[in-house]
C-alpha cells in the first residue's frame, strides 16, 4: 500500500511549496526537503515492524517552510496529522506512527521517527 501511495504521487507531479532531490535514506518514501543534510540514523525491520529515526539538519531553511512542506507532503502519501503540540508532530498511516519533533530552529535541526502506531 506504502509503495502505490508514493507511485501514485509520483505519477500525479504534486505540487510542492518546495522541491525534494530525493528521499531520506532511512525512510524510502518521505522525501528529503531540499536544504535540509541528514544525520544520525537509527533502523531496525523486521517482517511485522519497523523502527526508524533519523535526524535532518539545516542552516537555510525557516521552520514555516519545514512545516508547510512536511505537512502538505505527507498529506499527499496518505499521512494523517493526529497531533500537533509543542514542537511535536504525530502522524498515523495504516498501522505505523511517524512523529515529527523539531529539537532546534538555529540551525533547524529536526527528528524524524517511525514505530508501530500506538507503541
Amino acid at each position: 500500500m506504502k509503495k502505490i501511495l508514493l507511485i501514485i504521487a509520483l505519477i500525479l507531479n504534486f505540487s510542492f511549496p518546495v522541491r525534494a532531490e530525493g528521499f531520506m535514506s532511512a525512510f524510502e518514501e518521505i522525501p528529503l526537503q531540499n536544504g535540509f543534510e541528514e544525520q544520525d540514523v537509527l533502523s531496525f525491520d523486521t517482517e511485522e515492524f519497523r523502527i526508524i529515526e533519523q535526524y535532518i539538519t539545516s542552516t537555510v531553511v525557516e521552520k514555516s517552510e519545514f512545516l508547510k512542506f512536511y505537512k502538505e507532503t505527507l498529506k499527499s502519501l496518505g499521512w494523517e496529522l493526529k497531533s500537533a503540540q509543542n514542537d511535536v508532530y504525530s502522524f498515523k498511516r495504516e498501522d505505523e506512527g511517524l512523529t515529527i519533533k523539531i529539537e532546534s530552529e538555529d540551525p533547524l535541526v529536526v527528528l524524524f521517527s517511525l514505530k508501530p502506531y500506538g507503541k
